[in-house]
């Protein structure tokens, strides 16, 4: 505990040196995200054109996509689509204003202090609440798996209460994408109500297994969105070679269909899958510590969570084969989703990935899949589009009550 303490005050001091409180910089002046209503029929068409104009996929679902367009590409691609018969709505009509709402909303917050559960939090501050958990919670150990191309920290806490007999193990992390701030808020929600024990549905978890959960897969990433670039999806690697910074981890992971579908070998694109599956260190790590625990502590369930879109998915991403625990899953992910909607009525749709949302290689929970963890989830959270990466902090609560339901109710039915 000292030294996992020790190593993490150093991390935040060095950290607190570097960075002042400037909010992100990057401007997105005139640009909107748009909802393309794309009929079966004109599926490869608009994927091929939104890979030929290089736009940002934010969202992408059954017969719909949202991106984001730069002005000087709004009229192409108005034209375009409707030479495809492809209708279009306007999600956000001023990306750069709703930016600066969420910066405003964050007011004066500091680096320093403690998380506060109902609002977004920087890295530092979470960095920090998980030594302070590790130093002082019984229930909770704090391990860093590893550190990224910035030199900060791969924090994992193992959430285990006292038992006779070895507990099987859930794995769940946030934030694998930069930009998708409700995610690191709902895991650290979530480890919040673990570790104080005031909630019956988190304590029934406990019961039953140990938690292992990453709040921030991606924390060089996620540490730019606050100070840079809030549209920021990769982590922050640099290759001397490349064009641009920064790898999908999301599609760094060895499925067996690495740079494959659903991922680009251009540097610049959001979806690059590295230059080498597991290149990545975050991605490297995870592999590492999630296989010893598949080997060594009964790995049961491996969760990730994203934003946005309310779905709850599985394997596989890379195909339209059904794996053979197909039935198993989609029961769980019934038991899930139902539960989730019982709390505030928000509509989830359930399936696999590549049916439910986009083909996707080189996914962790393919990966996991593929190791023997048959239970791999990949959760996308609030909302459906109308502020997509940008959710308002006052849904953060509702979003993560809902969530951890919908998690415990899973857990304890498989």
């Amino acid at each position: 505990v000292c030294m996992i303490w020790s190593v993490m005050m150093r991390s935040l001091f060095l950290s607190l040196l570097l960075v002042g409180a400037s909010w992100a910089t990057t401007t997105y002046q005139g640009q909107q995200v748009w909802r393309l209503h794309v009929p079966m029929e004109s599926t490869n068409s608009v994927q091929s054109l939104l890979s030929r104009m290089e736009l940002d996929v934010w969202g992408d679902g059954r017969e719909w996509v949202d991106v984001r367009v730069e002005p000087h590409q709004q009229r192409q691609l108005a034209d375009a689509l409707g030479v495809r018969g492809v209708q279009h709505t306007v999600n956000i009509p001023d990306l750069d204003k709703l930016i600066a709402e969420e910066r405003s909303s964050l007011g004066n917050r500091q680096q320093g202090l403690r998380i506060d559960t109902g609002a977004y939090n920087q890295w530092e501050d979470i960095e920090s609440y998980l030594g302070e958990l590790d130093a002082e919670n019984p229930l909770v150990t704090v391990t860093s798996i590893g550190q990224t191309y910035e030199g900060r920290q791969l924090l994992v806490a193992k959430v285990a209460t006292e038992s006779f007999a070895p507990k099987p193990s859930v794995w769940f992390d946030c934030g694998i994408h930069a930009r998708e701030w409700i995610t690191p808020a709902t895991c650290l929600w979530g480890l919040d109500r673990m570790t104080s024990g005031v909630d019956d549905g988190l304590n029934s978890l406990l019961d039953k297994y140990d938690v292992y959960m990453m709040p921030v897969h991606n924390p060089d990433g996620y540490h730019y969105t606050w100070h840079d670039d809030r549209m920021w999806r990769k982590n922050r690697q640099v290759y001397d070679d490349n064009m641009c910074d920064g790898v999908d981890l999301n599609r760094n992971f060895d499925d067996g269909h690495w740079g494959g579908i659903g991922t680009s070998d251009n540097s610049c694109s959001d979806t690059y899958h590295g230059p080498s599956a597991f290149s990545e260190l975050e991605a490297q790590a995870v592999r590492d510590y999630a296989t010893s625990l598949y080997e060594n502590a009964n790995l049961t369930a491996f969760f990730t969570i994203h934003s946005y879109s309310q779905l709850w998915m599985y394997a596989y991403g890379y195909s339209a084969d059904v794996v053979p625990e197909h039935d198993d899953l989609d029961r769980v992910s019934k038991v899930g989703v139902d539960a989730l909607t019982a709390v505030h009525g928000t509509d989830y749709e359930y399936g696999s990935i590549y049916s439910a949302i986009y083909p996707a290689s080189g996914t962790s929970v393919d990966w996991g899949y593929s190791i023997g963890v048959a239970h791999t989830y990949t959760l996308e959270l609030r909302d459906k589009g109308s502020s997509g990466f940008l959710l308002p902090a006052t849904e953060i609560i509702p979003c993560a009550e809902e969530t951890w339901a919908g998690l415990v109710a899973a857990m304890l039915a498989i």
